[in-house]
C-alpha cells in the first residue's frame, strides 16, 4: 500500500526551500524504498498551510516554515492541523540554526519535530542558558558578552523529549552533494592551493550589530598572528555593502585554500562547512561535541580540527597542520568518505522512514 506524503514549504526562506531539496532529489528511492509519493505545495505562512492541510489528504505531512512565526500562533495553528486529522503522521521542521528554539511548545500536537542540529545532551534544554543556548551561554558568562534581551529559546514540554530529533542539515544541498560526488576527468586542471587560511564572513546588519558580528570580529582578530607567515584571507563585511565579494570570487579563494577557518554564526553549522569538505580544504573551527547532526562531518580530529570557543589554540592548530600537509590531506579525506557516504547509504531517505512508521 502506498504513502501519501505532502511537503508544506510555508516560507520563501533560502533555507527552507534548501530543506525541501532532499525531497525532490531523493524521489525515486522514497518511492522505490518506502512506497511513499509527496507533493509539494509552497505557501506564504502557517495560516495558509493550515487551510491546505484541510483540504488536501495525506498519510504523512512535513511542514516547513518561518522562524518569524509567532510561537503562540504558531501553536494555535499547529493544534488545529492535528484536530483536523489526528491519525496523520505530522512532523515539523524546526527553521532555527541554533540547537534551541522558540518553537518547543508545539511539541505535543506532531509526532516527530525535526532540528538541523541538536544538543546530544537534551536535559540541556531545561536549563536556564542565557540566550537559549550553551554557545549564546558561553559568550555571556565567559567572554562578557551583552546578549540584552536577545534569545532564541522555549521550554520543553514534560514527557515530550522523546519527539526532539535530528533531521538534516545544510549539507544535503543538492550543489553540496553534485560537487561532492562529481567525477574528475584526466584533463581536469588541479587546482593550486596558493592561499593558506580562508576565513571571509558576513557580520549581519550594520545598523543592527549584535553579538553574531561581535564573535565573529573577534575570530578575525585570532587569526593576526599569523598573517607575518602565511598567506591569509581572511576579511568581514555587513551585509548588502561592497565588503562583501562576488559568490565567484568568494568560491575561486575558497578552492585555492588549504584551510577553511568557520566560526560559530547564529548557529554552529554554516554552509562554508560543508563547502570546506567540497574542495578539498581542512575544516578547522570551534568544537562541535555539544551537538548532534546529520550528515556529520564533525568528528573531531578525523573529519575536522576542533578549537577552543575563545580561538585561544586557533594559532597554535592552524600552524601544526599547515607545517604537517599530510596529516591535514588525510583528515580532508576522511570528512570526504564520511560525507559521501552519507549520500551513498541513503541517509535522507533512512531518516524519512523513521519519522513515518
Amino acid at each position: 500500500m502506498s504513502v501519501k506524503g505532502l511537503i508544506l514549504q510555508a516560507s520563501n526562506d533560502s533555507i527552507v526551500a534548501t530543506q525541501c531539496e532532499p525531497f525532490a532529489d531523493n524521489r525515486k528511492l522514497l518511492r522505490q524504498k518506502l512506497n511513499i509519493e509527496f507533493e509539494h505545495v509552497k505557501c506564504d505562512s502557517l495560516a495558509a498551510a493550515s487551510d491546505i492541510c484541510k483540504k488536501k489528504t495525506a498519510d504523512a505531512i512535513f511542514l516547513l516554515s518561518s522562524w518569524r512565526e509567532s510561537s503562540t500562533e504558531a501553536e494555535e495553528i499547529i493544534k488545529s492541523i492535528r484536530d483536523s486529522a489526528p491519525d496523520r503522521k505530522l512532523i515539523f521542521v524546526d527553521p532555527f540554526a541554533q540547537t534551541s528554539t522558540r518553537y518547543f511548545n508545539l511539541l505535543p500536537y506532531v509526532d516527530w519535530f525535526l532540528k538541523r542540529q541538536i544538543l546530544k545532551d537534551i536535559s540541556k534544554y531545561n536549563q536556564q542558558l542565557i540566550g537559549g543556548s550553551p554557545f549564546t551561554d558561553f559568550l555571556a558568562n565567559q567572554q562578557g558578552f551583552e546578549l540584552g534581551e536577545w534569545s532564541v529559546e522555549s521550554e520543553i514540554p514534560e514527557g515530550y523529549e522523546n519527539r526532539i530529533t535530528t533531521g538534516w542539515n545544510l549539507g544535503t544541498a543538492n550543489r553540496f552533494k553534485k560537487a561532492l560526488l562529481k567525477k574528475r576527468f584526466w584533463f581536469s586542471r588541479p587546482v593550486v592551493k596558493d592561499i593558506d587560511i580562508f576565513c571571509r564572513l558576513s557580520l549581519g546588519s550594520q545598523q543592527k550589530q549584535e553579538w553574531y558580528c561581535q564573535y565573529r570580529l573577534a575570530a578575525l582578530e585570532a587569526l593576526k598572528p599569523l598573517e607575518s607567515d602565511y598567506n591569509l584571507v581572511a576579511f568581514a563585511g555587513f551585509s548588502g555593502t561592497s565588503e562583501l565579494v562576488p559568490r565567484r570570487q568568494y568560491f575561486d579563494e575558497l578552492q585555492r585554500s588549504r584551510i577553511v577557518f568557520s566560526p560559530f554564526g547564529w548557529g554552529e553549522t554554516c554552509w562554508r562547512d560543508f563547502e570546506a569538505a567540497c574542495y578539498n580544504c581542512l575544516l578547522i573551527k570551534p568544537s562541535m561535541e555539544h551537538i548532534a547532526t546529520e550528515p556529520n562531518i564533525f568528528i573531531p580530529g578525523k573529519t575536522y580540527v576542533p578549537v577552543q570557543w575563545d580561538f585561544s589554540d586557533l594559532e597554535e592548530k592552524c600552524r601544526y597542520y599547515l607545517d604537517r600537509p599530510d596529516e591535514a590531506n588525510q583528515i580532508i579525506q576522511n570528512a570526504r568518505q564520511v560525507y559521501a557516504e552519507y549520500f551513498e547509504q541513503g541517509g535522507f531517505v533512512n531518516k524519512i522512514s523513521q519519522v513515518i512508521k
